[in-house]
């Protein structure tokens, strides 16, 4: 019998203890946040934080690299305290956080026409407040215009959970070139203006004479003008040498980012100062420019028969006063001849 009421005051006991303490297990703690729901369940929260293009404006066919800057807007872990009060007015105090790191499953830019070169699988988690770089090498398309590339990403949180994903359209513009305009031609000089007119600056800026007449050198052959910005210009200068008018051809080459391009091609006709002048004298008839302008062809003279008609001829063809004289001295001969006759004949 008095074991018996030993064991039970032993039984007495530890109730009374159990019942004056706040110990409660792990499990019956999670089955009362799950059905209080006291405690919250966030997600990682993922956006476009900044884009890059490089160069800033892409012209026809260039290749260039879009970089997209990804944050992690949870800028903290959470932590969440939980009090809970369970029967026979036990209290259990609890501490839940959540890590808020954000795994990158998946990163893609969709294809259309700009052409892709790569996308991003597995790249990695961002953790809150923290930023991610991801690159895209792209290469623009042939037609200028306005284009809209779509950004797509896939986010879990650390567990494996689908988060909210992203879908996001970056703005890409495709236009500008270099031209090159005729300033000022001479005969011994030839003024090129080069004009960016891209929204982007460009580099590593050559004047090329392309090709001239054998007859015009232009010196030097190339000039080096290196870095317009957008929407400016620069003067290049060439040297003439040459006799006669000819036509000089001229292109600019130059850089965006590291693509290269050549501008339109320009024909220039070069004048020649001298030529004109002896132009003008052939015009009002100089006796020096014709003398060494034409050549001289000599004409055989036949030689005269002792006749008296080639002589009549040979004299009608005298200058006017001598051919007088002649006629005049034939006339008094002939009179004196007659008078002479007829004095004989008395």
């Amino acid at each position: 019998m008095n074991k018996l009421k030993a064991v039970f005051l032993c039984l007495l006991s530890v109730l009374v203890l159990f019942s004056s303490t706040n110990l409660c297990f792990a499990d019956d703690v999670d089955e009362l946040l799950d059905k209080c729901e006291i405690a919250p369940n966030p997600k990682p929260s993922v956006m476009v934080y900044d884009y890059e293009l490089s160069p800033e404006t892409l012209m026809s066919g260039d290749v260039g690299v879009l970089t997209i800057t990804l944050k992690n807007m949870q800028d903290k872990p959470i932590e969440k305290n939980v009090n809970i009060i369970k029967p026979y007015k036990a209290t259990v105090n609890t501490k839940t956080r959540f890590t808020m790191d954000a795994y990158i499953k998946e990163a893609h830019i969709v294809e259309r026409e700009f052409k892709v070169y790569n996308n991003y699988v597995a790249a990695g988690v961002i953790g809150p407040g923290e930023k991610a770089d991801l690159a895209f090498k792209i290469k623009a398309p042939l037609e200028e215009g306005i284009y809209m590339l779509k950004f797509i990403a896939d986010i879990e949180d650390v567990e494996g959970k689908s988060s909210k994903g992203i879908h996001y359209f970056i703005p890409i513009v495709v236009t500008g070139t270099v031209n090159i305009l005729p300033l000022e031609v001479s005969e011994n000089e030839v003024r090129l203006e080069v004009i960016n007119e891209g929204l982007s600056d460009v580099n590593g800026v050559y004047v090329v004479a392309v090709s001239t007449a054998s007859e015009a050198k232009c010196q030097p052959g190339k000039i080096y003008i290196g870095k317009i910005k957008s929407g400016e210009s620069a003067i290049a200068v060439f040297k003439v040498n040459k006799a006669e008018n000819a036509n000089a051809v001229f292109k600019a080459v130059y850089k965006n980012g590291i693509n290269k391009h050549e501008s339109n091609q320009i024909s220039v006709m070069i004048p020649c100062g001298h030529c004109n002048d002896n132009e003008e004298k052939r015009e009002k008839g100089d006796p020096l420019l014709e003398e060494h302008s034409e050549t001289s062809f000599s004409t055989p003279t036949p030689t005269p028969t002792h006749t008296r008609a080639s002589s009549f001829s040979s004299a009608l063809k005298l200058p006017g006063f001598v051919a007088v004289f002649t006629f005049a001295g034939l006339l008094v001969g002939a009179v004196a001849f007659a008078w002479r006759k007829r004095k004989r004949r008395k």
